[in-house]
């Protein structure tokens, strides 16, 4: 990260590279966003359903 920053830190200013920063910033929210998203998988705005589970639950108490 650091190096990535130095690149740009030193790079002139001009539209490619203010878009660029702007892309990997917005890459990178969405990459932690999702990971921690993962993280409660049977709530937030990606969910799986839980019914497969409670399938093989029902199944193993039988």
């Amino acid at each position: 990260m650091l190096i990535f920053g130095s690149f740009g830190f030193r790079a002139p200013r001009n539209p490619i590279v203010i878009g660029s920063f702007v892309l990997a910033a917005a890459l990178i929210a969405c990459s932690l966003y999702l990971i921690l998203d993962m993280n409660v998988p049977f709530s937030g705005p990606i969910q799986i359903s839980p019914a497969p589970l409670q399938r093989a639950l029902a199944e193993m108490k039988q």
